[in-house]
């Protein structure tokens, strides 16, 4: 009954509060006019607030083709996109995160009342409540991610190949996504090492090889195409140096950047900078690229509280509920990393966690990027949860 209700709340929650048919902002311009250039000509390019009429590797194919699919899907009279079918397909998408969150933590704890409180937070968080309004990556990325950590969760607890090989490729469609988080996979490789190392080296090739022939079956055609449209080799994008300059500014959010510059000269600007500013302003750059910019990440709640209310008291309440939360979620997947060694679910999940924050520092201070590890941090603290009642039962 209480599973029931948290889905229906959360879906009226959506419905009230998503914007539907809105205007197009940001980001949000330069994905149309992709994907109408790409159905129009066949030229998949992306150039911010204009059509790129050049191929590029500006960003990976994920989200793009998700929305290509969507308006041959849907329609798109006089080019403009179905916004209101895709909106209602990423509610969709929003609440089987939901569930997934649910499942997951079901796996991880056992015990309906913490995943019943996980699966709440995840339909309850204006974050999630708000993310299916706006034609970006952070829905569709969010369920594969959470696909991924279901995967891993089960291929740590019960060792199947089968599992090893989805994993891979559940891996490789969120690298196509968002690309920021690949080196996770080397972590993910060492754990599949420690767990199975007593079997000898051939139990630890066959998982790694099926994780790596699943991970290679997302990522080749994406290679293969660049080789061919580009004329040289793209592994993941190109734009990593717009983000990059706009994070190099210290304490600023917004600063003084042309968007339209070459990708690659705004990184060669942004590595000047940062040698530059780490040179003449030590404290002022590190304290910038750690806790300064992380608090950034956790305190601007994605996208914004004004979509929920005006009230001033009920934002400051709500944002400070919301920074609660994520710090006692990281003290939960600290408190795994420290005291949860041998389980592999457990170790790997929590750093999953600090390696989705650590790999976004150095890019734009956007609450955007603390989406993936905002569910993260909800585990944390259903693990919390799990000691303290593990504590009351010894007492």
């Amino acid at each position: 009954m209480i599973f029931c209700l948290l889905l229906l709340m959360g879906l009226l929650l959506r419905c009230y509060y998503i914007d539907w048919n809105k205007e197009l902002t940001g980001d949000e311009v330069g994905y149309n006019k992709m994907v109408l250039q790409l159905l129009h000509e066949g030229i998949y390019g992306y150039a911010p607030y204009a059509y790129s009429e050049q191929p590029n590797a500006f960003t990976t194919p994920g989200y793009p083709l998700f929305l290509a699919g969507c308006y041959l899907v849907f329609g798109y009279a006089n080019d403009q996109p179905p916004i209101i079918q895709i909106q209602a397909l990423q509610l969709f998408i929003q609440l089987l995160c939901a569930l997934l969150m649910y499942r997951i933590a079901n796996r991880l704890f056992g015990h309906n009342g913490i995943s019943l409180f996980v699966m709440g937070c995840i339909l309850l968080h204006p974050t999630f409540i708000l993310s299916p309004l706006f034609l970006l990556t952070e829905t569709l990325y969010g369920f594969f991610f959470l696909l991924f950590v279901y995967f891993l969760v089960i291929a740590m607890q019960k060792g199947r190949l089968r599992e090893y090989f989805w994993l891979g490729i559940l891996f490789g469609i969120c690298i196509l996504i968002r690309p920021t988080i690949v080196p996770f996979i080397l972590i993910l490789i060492a754990g599949i090492a420690v767990k199975h190392r007593r079997g000898g080296i051939a139990h630890v090739l066959r998982p790694v090889f099926l994780l790596g022939a699943g991970f290679l079956l997302m990522l080749l055609p994406w290679w293969v195409r660049n080789m061919i449209s580009l004329n040289k080799m793209v592994w993941l994008a190109e734009q990593s140096g717009n983000p990059l300059l706009w994070g190099s500014f210290p304490f600023t959010r917004r600063p003084a950047v042309d968007p339209t510059q070459d990708p690659a000269e705004m990184g060669k600007m942004a590595y000047q900078r940062i040698i530059d500013g780490f040179r003449s302003d030590f404290f002022t750059y590190l304290s910038w690229y750690t806790w300064g910019k992380m608090m950034y990440f956790i305190q601007n709640i994605f996208p914004r509280l004004g979509f929920i209310t005006e009230n001033l008291v009920i934002r400051m309440i709500i944002r400070t509920i919301h920074v609660a939360m994520a710090l006692a979620g990281f003290a939960g997947l600290l408190k795994m990393l420290v005291h949860e060694r041998r389980n592999g679910s457990y170790l790997l999940l929590a750093l999953l966690a600090f390696c989705s924050v650590v790999l976004y520092l150095p890019f734009s201070p956007t609450p955007r990027y603390f989406y993936p590890t905002l569910p993260l941090c909800f585990l944390g603290m259903g693990y919390l949860i799990l000691c303290i009642q593990r504590r009351r039962r010894q007492l």
